[in-house]
């Protein structure tokens, strides 16, 4: 054996699965979990003989739709807020000195016939726009469709979830190439002898 050279050790296969869960957890579980909380929802306006409707799909990892909610045919576009403020923060049970920021939350109501109503969590910072552009094709004749992008909270579901949702697609076109370098392996394999 020459000085020096180092002897590799092959990962076992519980080692592997092990590797395997934890970029699994840290590359597709939590950027879900973070886009679920703050979740982006993509807002279709349709403009049909009977009126408006919306449909509504609110999305983790920006496009992967887990709920979806319709209104036909809109009547009233509205808001409701959850003013933010700052309070002491708590530490093991007790009050400290400290204060913290609690953000705000905005809601995007559509409302249809009746007392049918959609809600949709939009960012506080973000809220007016949405409503503007909503109330404007609601008051066009001339448009046929909008879509309007819409996000809970621009910080944590923005930014955040944005960046951690790169490293699920990076997830992904790693395994689909390995994918695809083990079957192609496997067929050159069996082709040439």
């Amino acid at each position: 054996m020459e000085i020096g050279k180092k002897i590799e050790k092959r990962p076992s296969l519980g080692e592997m699965l092990l590797q395997h869960a934890i970029v699994f957890l840290i590359c597709v579980v939590f950027p879900g979990l973070v886009t679920w909380m703050a979740p982006a929802t993509w807002l279709t306006f349709d403009r049909m003989e009977e009126g408006v409707r919306c449909k509504a799909r609110t999305c983790a990892f920006f496009v992967v739709p887990f709920r979806t909610q319709q209104i036909d045919p809109v009547t009233e576009i509205g808001t409701r807020e959850r003013v933010g403020k700052t309070e002491r923060q708590r530490k093991f049970g007790r009050t400290t000195n400290e204060t913290v920021q609690v953000d705000g939350e905005g809601f995007l109501q559509i409302h249809g016939v009746g007392d049918t109503l959609m809600e949709v969590q939009v960012s506080p910072a973000s809220l007016e726009n949405v409503v503007r552009k909503s109330n404007e094709f609601l008051n066009s004749t001339t448009d046929r469709t909008k879509t309007i992008f819409a996000i809970a909270n621009w910080k944590f579901g923005g930014l955040m979830g944005g960046v951690l949702t790169l490293f699920t697609a990076l997830y992904v076109v790693g395994y689909s190439l390995g994918f695809l370098k083990f079957v192609f392996t496997g067929l050159k394999r069996a082709v040439v002898p």
